[in-house]
């Protein structure tokens, strides 16, 4: 049993380090035909505000070599409709709901929180940041979501924010820290009329399996210094890319929009870490070491 919130009066144990991501399994019902839920740890839900939000306009997907972006504005239909829709599937789930929580207003996040402190099933909220949100701001919206809640509160980063805002919001009481919010980047799309010479830009959120070492860095920095959990999450691609977050000090991983160009992916990462023997104990540990691969100072 893996314990995600040791600091919160009811604690958020799970059986499994493998969850998806918020954005990318809905609300608990999409890719269930292509994962044994049972071998989750937990289903994070797609993003939810207290109000409905219009989803972007113009082209929201945008793919370039391995990576790809994707701006949708965070749509969502408004919480008290996510409810009553969703409420009955995590009633039913085998596997605790986390619901991602978009951080708005204090004042909405806590009535958002409030209203999920009963709703069975749910037994934890992630908070998800704006890149340009301030620390006053993140400690204000992360207050008044534990005042409000009952449930423990997990922060995802954004990626460009991680050195100035998870030892900060560690120390203001989160629960635990997801690392990382994918970064916003441009790629080139396709162009034009026949004969243009300039290409079409997208601007939006980065996926890729290239985000993998950038994640490895912040782990490598962060993981078990800051005195809470610490969630994996950016460009894993394969059993391998998870265990080598867990060998760095994460509790578990999410599998981000990368499940969408391999739906297996959850599944295949799941059933493989649950058949993985445990990790060896470095004190314990006999076998010889390889110190060519120890030269790289983390």
């Amino acid at each position: 049993m893996i314990e995600l919130a040791p600091n919160h009066k009811y604690g958020l144990p799970i059986a499994a380090p493998v969850m998806p991501a918020s954005g990318t399994f809905g609300y608990g019902e999409a890719y269930h035909d292509l994962v044994d839920l049972s071998l989750l740890g937990a289903i994070v839900t797609n993003p939810v505000s207290l109000r409905p939000r219009r989803v972007a306009h113009g082209q929201r997907i945008g793919v370039h070599a391995d990576h790809f972006v994707v701006h949708t504005g965070w749509p969502s239909s408004g919480l008290r409709r996510v409810i009553r829709e969703a409420g009955p599937i995590w009633e039913r789930l085998p596997v605790p709901v986390i619901v991602h929580l978009l951080a708005t207003r204090p004042v909405e996040v806590g009535r958002a929180a409030a209203y999920l402190s009963g709703v069975r099933g749910v037994r934890g909220l992630e908070l998800g940041f704006t890149e340009s949100v301030s620390l006053a701001e993140a400690r204000d919206l992360l207050a008044a979501t534990a005042e409000e809640s009952d449930l423990p509160v997990i922060v995802k980063i954004p990626f460009s924010r991680v050195d100035d805002l998870a030892s900060a919001l560690a120390q203001a009481g989160a629960d635990a820290i997801t690392l990382m919010s994918p970064p916003r980047a441009v790629l080139p799309v396709a162009g034009g009329e026949a004969g243009d010479q300039v290409a079409r830009f997208m601007r939006g959120r980065l996926y890729g399996a290239a985000l993998l070492p950038l994640l490895l860095n912040a782990l490598s920095r962060w993981a078990g210094k800051l005195g809470v959990p610490v969630i994996a999450c950016g460009g894993i691609a394969s059993p391998e890319d998870a265990l080598a977050c867990l060998t760095l000090g994460a509790a578990a991983v999410q599998i981000d929009a990368l499940l969408w160009r391999d739906p297996w992916l959850l599944d295949s990462v799941a059933r493989a870490l649950v058949q993985r023997p445990p990790l060896l104990d470095a004190e314990n540990d006999d076998s010889p070491v390889d110190e060519g691969a120890m030269e790289v100072d983390l």
